[in-house]
């Protein structure tokens, strides 16, 4: 029997998480999974329980929740031989769209039944675990406002993004990577990305791979009110990086990121804000955490 822990996240999403115990006695496999369900209490816990599975041998620990339900679990595993598995209830839910696992909770435990099992890249930044995606800028401020809500889905993350949008201050931020010296103005943000997108599937490096041993630091500008309705169509169909003047990607396995005038930026990883820095030291770890996958990524 295989052994999976079910860590749900009673904050994600609008309330699906009230299913999952029932979805579970009706989808998974008794056959193959002597399992249990334990429900986070606080930021945090989900990586104590996480590593409480482990030191119990569990096979599984499955992540019930958004991007940073995910984090929190990989944090406990990063190194391990223990498995992630996700089934998706946040708002995003970045990281499920980019592997291919099904947003339908049921659909998603019917991928944990194949338990088919396969090596990702994970982030390190500033000595943080990150999965995904990391954020410097704009799209970190926004991560901390929708942090301070209770209000979920894309419709309160939309209303954040616009109220802040003509007010954000630019910045020249600077990427070093062993390779290459960027310095851009007029940035927006920078987006580290390990998967190609922050969710809802907006990709905003769609050439991103889980296990190409690199990250794409997408630098993308801030728009005049001229460009902006172009540079948004392209970015909600998963285009904008063609444009040369409104992002610059570069593939790198480690970089460090700052502004100019070293001051203190916003920072997310994984949609979760971690405060402002000054300096971003970013060192990918290839094939560092095991996941359940469908068939192919």
């Amino acid at each position: 029997m295989v052994k999976i822990r079910f860590v749900v996240n009673p904050h994600s999403g609008i309330g699906k998480y009230r299913n999952v115990e029932h979805l579970l006695s009706i989808h998974l496999d008794k056959n193959k999974f002597d399992y249990d369900v334990v429900y986070t209490q606080s930021r945090g816990h989900a990586t104590e329980i996480t590593k409480d599975a482990v030191e119990k041998y569990y096979d599984v620990v499955v992540a019930v929740g958004g991007d940073g339900t995910i984090r929190e679990v990989a944090v406990g595993l990063v190194g391990t031989n223990v498995a992630l598995g996700i089934i998706p209830i946040g708002s995003g839910n970045g990281l499920a769209r980019h592997i291919g696992i099904p947003i339908k909770p049921s659909k998603a435990v019917h991928v944990i039944n194949q338990m088919h099992e396969d090596f990702i890249d994970t982030i390190d930044v500033n000595n943080k675990i990150c999965v995904s995606m990391a954020g410097i800028g704009f799209d970190a401020l926004i991560a901390k406002k929708f942090d301070t809500t209770s209000q979920r889905g894309f419709f309160p993350y939309f209303r954040f993004i616009v109220a802040t949008f003509f007010r954000y201050k630019a910045h020249t931020i600077i990427v070093e990577t062993p390779d290459t010296f960027i310095h851009c103005k007029n940035t927006l943000l920078v987006s580290v990305a390990n998967s190609s997108q922050w969710g809802f599937n907006v990709k905003i490096a769609p050439k991103a791979s889980l296990q190409d041993g690199l990250l794409d630091v997408c630098v993308m500008k801030k728009p005049s009110l001229l460009l902006l309705p172009m540079r948004i169509f392209l970015l909600l169909i998963g285009k904008l990086d063609l444009d040369k003047l409104a992002m610059h990607i570069c593939k790198t396995s480690q970089c460090r990121i700052y502004e100019e005038n070293e001051s203190w930026q916003y920072c997310h990883v994984d949609g979760d804000p971690i405060g402002r820095q000054k300096y971003v030291q970013i060192v990918l770890n290839p094939k560092s955490l095991k996941v359940i996958t469908p068939i192919n990524i």
